[in-house]
């Protein structure tokens, strides 16, 4: 009996000693309030015009965590509740596009910037997430499934994030049956507090969507976004350019003002 008792301590241990190894989350059907941080993708439309993310490069999650760089991050959702298989309540808390080619939204033509209404102390851009889980899942595995949607409240400025307002509006974004797991994908941005160790110790009650996915509303405008990576492709240098052209437009328009 001893020796059958050593034994099976031995295989329980080399099993968690396995699990860890391949990324299982060993958690409860839970995950904790935190925030997802998001690029955006092409595909991406409003209008019937491509737009493509502004990095936002810092944001201030407030508390003890403040500010910190979110990279090539162009959307911010902060999820309000713990989640346990109800809806739980949202808020698009950043959100920052730019056309990818000169348009007219009525200012003339120029390149248009996507921006929230929260933003400029509008009403916020809230909404509702809910969670499911199934069974435990290895790191790249769905552990189950999101439905999602926003109220989304946006003005659509000229030449700069801050430039003149051409139209202000609002629409419902909504997702569905989007796959998720407990461990992030290969060079997500992780923040502590923020979108890993949401319980103070481990992954178990953290969140990452896989892969890629979209919003959409039926007029035909998508967001299609991904976690966002903390060293970006080649290709999204550029939009780090077009971060760095937005914030000189907002110097320059500042400056316009000013005089």
């Amino acid at each position: 009996m001893k020796f059958r008792r050593v034994m099976w301590v031995a295989q329980a241990t080399t099993l968690s000693a396995v699990l860890t190894l391949v990324g299982v989350a060993n958690a409860g059907p839970v995950v904790n309030p935190g925030y997802d941080l998001f690029e955006s993708l092409p595909g991406t439309t409003f209008g019937g015009v491509a737009f493509q993310g502004v990095p936002i490069g810092t944001f201030n999650f407030g508390g003890t965590i403040g500010i910190k760089s979110v990279g090539v991050t162009d959307t911010i959702i902060h999820r309000l509740a713990p989640a346990a298989g109800a809806a739980i309540p949202t808020e698009m808390v950043a959100l920052e596009l730019m056309s990818t080619a000169p348009t007219n939204f009525g200012l003339g033509v120029g390149f248009y910037f996507i921006t929230l209404q929260s933003a400029r102390g509008g009403p916020s851009s809230t909404g509702s997430m809910t969670i499911g889980f199934g069974p435990e899942a290895p790191a790249g595995s769905p552990h189950g499934t999101f439905d999602s949607f926003f109220d989304v409240f946006f003005d659509v400025r000229l030449g700069a994030l801050n430039g003149p307002i051409a139209l202000s509006d609002t629409l419902r974004l909504t997702s569905a049956g989007v796959p998720w797991n407990h461990f992030p994908p290969p060079g997500a941005i992780e923040i502590n507090g923020v979108d890993v160790f949401l319980n103070g110790t481990n992954r178990d009650a953290d969140f990452w969507p896989i892969g890629q996915f979209q919003e959409v509303h039926p007029t035909g405008a998508v967001h299609r976004v991904t976690a966002a990576v903390a060293t970006p492709e080649p290709s999204s240098f550029s939009l780090l350019a077009i971060g760095v052209l937005a914030w000189l437009g907002r110097r320059v328009l500042s400056r316009f003002h000013a005089v």
